[in-house]
């Protein structure tokens, strides 16, 4: 009769922990899709709040500071509001994790899929632009700022690398 009880109280404290903290891939879920829904919405300073450091420095400032600036205001609006589903979330490690997801918007749908880390116990998004990908968006958004301000800081190599 004692083992039963303690056995049962145990049990029921696991649960209560369980249950009350959140688990790994709701925590990484939560982390993405703060970060597309941001990306999607053209809110690039609230997406820093999910974003690795690496993140911030080698492509949120980049696309905020020269790329934004020349997107089509006509076509931001246009293409929002972004709904984000996320697919699948893929934990690798204990620090690494991808999320597959669809994007939204009133005139595109759009496959994806994001490479999230965990740093100092959250995670957030990692995002390196690469140098083809940042001038394949300069082109789009007709800036001639990046080649100057960014030369150097940007990695090289092939999209999706």
């Amino acid at each position: 009769m004692m083992n039963k009880k303690i056995v049962g109280t145990a049990f029921a404290l696991a649960m209560l922990l369980f249950c009350g903290c959140k688990s790994e891939q709701r925590l990484i879920e939560d982390a993405a899709m703060g970060y597309l829904t941001a990306m999607g919405n053209y809110q690039i300073k609230e997406a820093e709040a999910y974003a690795s450091e690496e993140t911030i420095e080698k492509t949120l400032h980049i696309i905020e500071e020269a790329i934004m600036p020349n997107l089509d205001s006509t076509f931001m609006e246009k293409n929002t509001p972004a709904s984000i589903e996320i697919k699948e979330v893929n934990q690798m490690s204990d620090t690494t994790a991808e999320v597959k997801y669809v994007k939204t918007t009133p005139i595109q749908v759009q496959e994806g899929s994001l490479n999230m880390v965990k740093r100092n116990n959250e995670w957030k998004a990692s995002v390196v632009m690469q140098l083809p990908e940042a001038l394949k968006l300069q082109k789009q958004a007709d800036s001639k700022a990046l080649d100057e301000k960014y030369k150097g800081k940007l990695t090289p190599g092939k999209p999706g690398q």
